[in-house]
């Protein structure tokens, strides 16, 4: 073998494990964590990662603090995936995607501007610094005012403001909502105008 390679080799060494982005700080009934093809049961204090696909079985619910103090609340029958979550001194960058089902998002304000918090849906995305806001995706069931649209997205909030925009249609202006009220991203349709809060569909049994 040649010398250079050997030393590479040599140099290489194991690859380091990902840090823990946050843990689970609670659990009532039964959840899963897919982390790449392993699966796991959920535990309290168990550490997540970027990457990792939470799942919450019926009559469950979970919640996950992240290490800004950020607290992620995943309702029954639920999906998430954390695709982001960085902290840099003062400044704090997270990216949540729920794939299914309702999560209630308690975000830590940070102290610098710069700082990001984003909740994706397929069909949405809720941008937010210092709140506290639920987001529900709904697949398979018809959207109110939308009978012929099965997959959409409600956002409510209950402290401080969000902005909610549909990156499948770029076109259309995103929607300012503020505390009390809510929001539909309806499939590719823009956000309707923000309303008091009142949907069906927020509000899922696990929250607090």
């Amino acid at each position: 073998m040649p010398f250079l390679v050997c030393l590479v080799l040599l140099g290489a060494g194991p690859v380091p494990a990902q840090a823990p982005v946050g843990s689970i700080t609670e659990l009532v009934g039964t959840a899963r964590l897919w982390r790449g093809k392993q699966l796991f049961d959920v535990v309290i204090k168990m550490a997540v990662i970027v990457r990792d696909k939470l799942q919450t079985m019926p009559k469950s619910h979970l919640t996950v603090t992240l290490n800004g103090g950020s607290q992620l609340v995943l309702a029954e029958s639920s999906t998430m995936v954390i695709d982001e979550d960085v902290t840099d001194g003062g400044r704090a960058d997270s990216r949540i995607s729920l794939l299914l089902g309702h999560l209630r998002a308690k975000v830590y304000l940070t102290a610098s501007p710069a700082s990001s918090f984003e909740v994706h849906t397929p069909n949405a995305v809720v941008g937010v610094r210092g709140t506290e806001f639920e987001t529900a995706y709904i697949e398979g069931k018809p959207c109110p005012g939308f009978p012929t649209c099965l997959r959409y997205t409600e956002v409510g909030v209950y402290k401080g403001v969000v902005e909610v925009s549909n990156p499948t249609n770029p076109s259309a202006p995103p929607v300012r909502v503020t505390q009390g009220y809510e929001t539909t991203v309806p499939c590719e349709l823009a956000p309707s105008s923000a309303a008091p809060l009142g949907m069906s569909e927020l509000g899922a049994p696990g929250y607090r």
